[in-house]
């Protein structure tokens, strides 16, 4: 009886160690965006919220919450980007921190934003998509 113990703890051993597999990389290290090019992309929160920042100096901001699209300008400045002339947010600015790993994620935060559709909706990490 103790053969087949020590038999069936082996075998679960065993199978313990062959589902785990190797750790995940640990995340990248955030910073400050050396240009425009660290945040340009499309990025998505946890809530499936969809940024998308164009070179040109535009973005859309798609939320779970809304039920239209907010678009309009941005700019950026060392760690702070600032999105202007929003759909939705009449002539209200957000400044937010921004860290970046360039395409694999991004947080803004320290937000001084009045327009709370676009706070909220910015308020979760992003990952890049493409």
């Amino acid at each position: 009886m103790t053969r087949w113990r020590a038999l069936a703890i082996a075998i679960a051993m065993c199978v313990l160690a062959a589902c785990s597999g190797p750790a995940p990389a640990p995340p990248k290290a955030l910073g400050t965006p050396r240009n425009v090019d660290d945040v340009t992309g499309i990025w998505r929160s946890v809530h499936q919220n969809t940024l998308e920042i164009r070179r040109n100096g535009t973005f859309v901001l798609i939320t779970t919450v809304g039920s239209e699209a907010m678009a309009g300008d941005y700019s950026l400045s060392q760690d702070k980007i600032t999105f202007f002339d929003t759909k939705g947010c009449s002539d209200a600015q957000g400044t937010y921190r921004v860290q970046v790993s360039a395409k694999d994620r991004m947080e803004l935060s320290l937000p001084d934003d009045t327009c709370g559709p676009r706070k909220l909706g910015l308020s979760d990490p992003f990952v890049y998509a493409s």
